[in-house]
């Protein structure tokens, strides 16, 4: 009860709160709602978007309607009367860190309302940004909002939060309810960790999350180009991702074509410095960070950046010169062939 109190006390859309497992259960669980109020039963998804492993939300299902993302003439297109819901991120998380173009999602929001649609929020990840979630920054009045990871301080968690019409639809008060029942929903460890989590994620480590962000970026970007390297760092709050190009990326498509077998190398050299990121160059941080750690981190990546000029360097392009890598093909299996002893 005190962890559904205090998200619907930060989070101004969210008046009451379903509890699930996971992230995945709970945009399972949005989809449902979803079809149950409008009668329809596809939903419109943006390129590069994760909102957890369910088939029924990924690219590829016969019920996945799929845009790119920052294009809203493409969402204009796409939005058919067959869509029951669109399901958007505040910035394409795993596809890369893209920031949303200004006005584009509030665009979306719009066009979903007009359509008969309704429009989704994944805040799984987002809500660290700010106390009410990245909606309260951008101007969103989302019909529902996914949430889980932070909200459950380390343990597992999901949650679907919105209008208070549409979570009645789950209510055992409600004729032919939507059935939502669960062992493990809202399980109280999780609950407690979360509400213990959400306490102390108030404004002001926020804006300490994300002065650290800026200066790590800065950093990562000042290294890189010491090393001749061409690198761009996105950045979504206190999420960062490094992306070996020249031009900042826009879309999921931009950062598959950057997606070179040097993110592999830079995760194997910095894991040598005894600094984990994600494959793909994401970076979270966390409030516990100390400066004296972020020091760490930035002296992990000038040294692998480094690292990898040293080894990686070709005749003809000395540094400063570094070629824009090639992209990988998605349909091959790529493999890094640097020894793990000449980046150590």
């Amino acid at each position: 009860m005190r962890l559904a109190e205090m998200l619907t006390n930060r989070i101004d859309t969210v008046e009451l709160v379903r509890f699930t497992n996971s992230g995945t259960e709970a945009a399972l669980l949005a989809e449902r709602l979803a079809a149950r109020a409008t009668g329809r039963h596809k939903v419109l998804v943006f390129d590069g978007s994760y909102h957890g492993s369910a088939p029924e939300l990924m690219q590829g299902h016969p019920q996945v309607v799929t845009a790119p993302y920052n294009d809203l003439d493409a969402v204009d297109r796409a939005m058919t009367n067959e869509i029951a819901a669109v399901f958007a991120e505040p910035f394409l998380g795993a596809g890369g860190v893209i920031p949303s173009a200004p006005g584009f999602l509030r665009g979306v929001q719009d066009l979903a309302h007009a359509r008969g649609a309704l429009f989704v929020l994944d805040e799984v990840q987002s809500l660290r940004n700010d106390v009410g979630g990245e909606q309260a920054k951008l101007g969103l009045t989302p019909d529902l909002t996914l949430l889980g990871k932070i909200i459950g301080g380390g343990l597992p968690i999901g949650a679907v939060g919105g209008e208070r019409d549409l979570l009645l639809l789950t209510a055992p008060g409600t004729p032919d309810r939507l059935a939502h029942s669960g062992t493990f929903n809202g399980h109280p460890a999780a609950a407690a960790a979360g509400a213990i989590t959400l306490a102390h994620l108030n404004a002001g480590a926020i804006d300490r999350l994300e002065r650290a962000a800026t200066t790590l970026a800065a950093s990562i970007t000042s290294s890189a180009a010491q090393a001749g390297m061409p690198i761009v760092v996105t950045r979504a709050g206190s999420i960062l991702n490094v992306h070996f190009t020249d031009t900042p990326p826009t879309s999921a498509a931009h950062v598959r074509e950057t997606n070179t077998d040097l993110l592999s190398a830079l995760h194997l050299a910095l894991l040598n410095q005894g600094v984990y990121t994600t494959p793909r160059g994401l970076i979270n941080l966390s409030t516990a960070f100390r400066a004296e750690d972020l020091a760490k981190v930035e002296e992990a990546y000038a040294k692998a950046f480094e690292r990898i000029a040293r080894i990686s360097v070709k005749p003809g392009h000395p540094s400063g010169q570094w070629p824009v890598p090639a992209p990988r093909v998605a349909a091959e299996r790529v493999s890094v062939t640097t020894d793990v002893r000449d980046l150590g």
